[in-house]
């Protein structure tokens, strides 16, 4: 009896040694992964790429008539005051429009100006967090999927004043992604309908180059390294830049944001899964793009929603750029059609001439 306790106790010893051996070699092998991440984090950028006016900004002009409306502020759940634009229509639905990265609401100001005088919709043109007049940090939130919060806040800030009516999620380029990753988050509920203009989905074979045809420059070993250290759930090094946009120097007007946090960059498009949140999309959504569109392209994004959301309405223009798209009075005319059909599972109106779209 006694040898056989001692033969347990050595057991019993070995068997700790062991797993103390393991926790170890676990513990250096962790070690070692945050020390690899942090380094990634800690490189420096590449030199900027050649500077090019990729989307023609030059040749973007405004031309309604009539000014903007001033900006209006809401309040978001910590308090912060955020920036939109205000159309007013004698239609009781509401689109709220997500504008595109580096740039805010007032681009959007044609569409906007059809849209709410047909009677269509109501238009909110929100200028997100991070961005122009929003926000304490430009270029910088405060958490990745602040801006879903953010949206379902300013949804809820339409309900306390009275506008009852059914709200659609609509936005263009990194706007058009984010509501992809609105339908697949857990505020989709918030929305009736989506609507995507040239919709940005980083992580797939949509994105021209990598870059959206030059547009964008990614700290790729940063940003590399921030995703290996936010599964480890370290999180402290978010704020820092990952990505920063080619717009010519000559066309700055001091309301852009020239780069973005990873926080930031990361809650302005579809997760790193983005199947699951396209697939959301359902037959509650419309998506247009442009055949020339310099950012996307247009016949990977179609093969893509045919395979994982068949039932969302896609429409690819010809002689349409990524400009044109939302820019262009036959493109508006189709949007207000979609939206005064008030169901989403109805197509695009396919029967418009296609020589007025350009």
């Amino acid at each position: 009896m006694v040898n056989l306790c001692r033969r347990l106790r050595g057991r019993i010893w070995e068997v700790f040694l062991t797993m103390l051996l393991g926790t170890a070699v676990l513990l250096a092998v962790l070690v070692s992964i945050v020390a690899f991440a942090v380094a990634m984090v800690a490189t420096s950028p590449r030199s900027a790429s050649e500077e090019r006016d990729v989307f023609d900004f030059g040749g973007l002009r405004v031309r309604s008539d009539s000014p903007p409306p001033p900006l209006s502020r809401y309040s978001a759940r910590d308090g912060e005051k955020l920036a939109y634009r205000f159309y007013d229509s004698t239609a009781d639905q509401v689109l709220i429009f997500v504008h595109g990265s580096s740039y805010h609401g007032s681009s959007y100001h044609d569409l906007a100006s059809a849209v709410s005088s047909s009677a269509a919709a109501k238009v909110i043109l929100p200028n997100l967090r991070g961005h122009f007049q929003s926000g304490r940090h430009r270029g910088d939130i405060e958490y990745v999927g602040q801006l879903e919060d953010d949206i379902a806040d300013l949804t809820s800030e339409l309900r306390r004043q009275g506008f009852h009516g059914p709200i659609v999620l609509g936005g263009h380029s990194s706007g058009g992604g984010f509501v992809i990753r609105f339908a697949g988050g857990t505020h989709a509920r918030l929305v009736s309908r989506f609507l995507m203009l040239s919709p940005v989905i980083p992580t797939s074979s949509t994105l021209r180059e990598g870059s959206g045809g030059g547009w964008a420059q990614l700290h790729m070993r940063r940003l590399i390294g921030l995703i290996v250290l936010n599964a480890l759930g370290v999180r402290g090094f978010n704020a820092l830049t990952v990505i920063q946009f080619n717009k010519p120097v000559r066309l700055w007007d001091g309301t852009e944001t020239l780069s973005y946090s990873y926080r930031l960059n990361a809650s302005y498009h579809p997760r790193n899964r983005y199947v699951e949140d396209v697939r959301k999309l359902e037959d509650r959504a419309a998506i247009l793009i442009g055949e020339h569109d310099e950012a996307i392209d247009a016949q990977r994004l179609q093969m893509l929603l045919n395979r994982e959301s068949p039932a969302t309405s896609f429409k690819i223009l010809p002689d349409t750029n990524h400009f044109e798209i939302f820019t262009s009075a036959a493109v508006h005319k189709m949007l207000v059609e979609w939206l005064a059909q008030r169901t989403a599972a109805i197509p695009m109106n396919s029967t418009t001439d296609v020589a007025d779209v350009a």
